[in-house]
């Protein structure tokens, strides 16, 4: 997990100054905590690194595009020509300058596009300007779903609680249950019912760039527009809240459920490590069906003809896999 820490923490707030455009300072922001692992053990400045250098900062980010990669690349290549100017860098020359776009594909794996790793989704939350869409974000990598996202849509703040960190949960169609979040969870949770301005298409429209929000008992809250209507956001809002991210990062494949996968593969995979297993086993299977409220299967034993139930492993394991948990976290043998 990447620590919020600055290589040259002064020298990079002074270029972050340059910039207005918080969903941008915020993207620049989390690409200096990235580069900070790859700057300390050189001990130099992102502004003094050359091509290959650069080039695994750029990997050790996870892009998942070849623009998100190539957006990266904007931000570095703007920083070193700004520390030119600014006499910090030790030569004159932009390595980037002259990259063009088959230099990006290198970053990208296909195949695991439509799935994020845990420092995807932090540096996602980084860029998003409002805690109503980070909620939404979060709330479905933690396992809140629902039929028609109802999980999401029929939390009421009264249904948090601060100390214990359990909220309960209403699903339309299977009911309530309870599940306990991190507090980082309940600090977003908090700052999402707070909020009291949305910034329309992340603050980044030329139109009308912020609407009021109802004030209502719920969490995740519509927007006032026409005729205010009181009671629960729509399923239709929460879908348009995530194409709005999905559009933002360049993750067309991105929808509630892959980033609800994304969730259950990061479960996984902190099972594995926690265990120090090496291979997926049933019990991890079954921990994270129960904690994302799979549907189970039941059947009747021919032994003793008592029901039992479990979740489809066969299901699950074609996106909770050890490939895919490799490939979005590197760091698991």
């Amino acid at each position: 997990m990447i620590k919020n820490r600055m290589y040259n923490e002064e020298i990079k707030q002074k270029f972050l100054d340059t910039y207005e455009n918080e969903g941008s300072k915020n993207t620049i922001k989390y690409l200096f905590y990235n580069s900070y692992e790859n700057e300390v053990p050189l001990d130099k400045d992102l502004y003094d690194f050359d091509l290959s250098e650069i080039r695994l900062v750029i990997f050790s980010s996870n892009p998942k595009s070849i623009s998100v990669a190539r957006q990266k690349s904007v931000f570095i290549s703007q920083y070193i020509s700004w520390a030119i100017e600014n006499n910090l860098r030790k030569t004159t020359i932009n390595p980037l300058q002259d990259i063009r776009g088959e230099w990006f594909e290198q970053f990208v794996d296909p195949d695991i596009k439509q799935y994020i790793s845990l420092s995807n989704l932090h540096e996602m939350e980084q860029r998003l300007v409002n805690y109503q869409d980070i909620a939404v974000l979060r709330l479905l990598f933690e396992g809140v779903y629902g039929q028609a996202s109802s999980e999401i849509r029929n939390l009421k703040f009264e249904d948090i609680n601060q100390n214990s960190g359990e909220i309960r949960l209403y699903d339309d169609k299977k009911g309530e249950r309870k599940i306990t979040v991190s507090q980082s969870t309940l600090d977003i949770l908090n700052k999402a019912y707070d909020q009291k301005i949305y910034q329309n298409n992340n603050g980044e429209t030329t139109r009308q760039k912020e609407t009021d929000l109802l004030d209502n008992e719920y969490v995740v809250r519509p927007t006032k527009r026409g005729r205010v209507i009181e009671g629960r956001v729509s399923q239709t809002v929460v879908m348009k809240r995530i194409k709005m991210i999905s559009e933002l990062f360049d993750m067309e494949d991105m929808t509630p459920k892959s980033i609800t996968r994304s969730g259950m593969i990061y479960m996984a995979y902190r099972l594995l490590k926690e265990s120090g297993k090496k291979e997926l086993t049933k019990d991890i299977f079954e921990a994270v069906g129960d904690r994302f409220n799979l549907t189970k299967i039941h059947q009747v034993s021919n032994i003793n003809n008592q029901e039992y139930s479990y979740h489809n492993r066969t299901v699950m394991s074609e996106f909770i896999n050890e490939e895919n948990i490799k490939k979005l976290y590197p760091d698991f043998h």
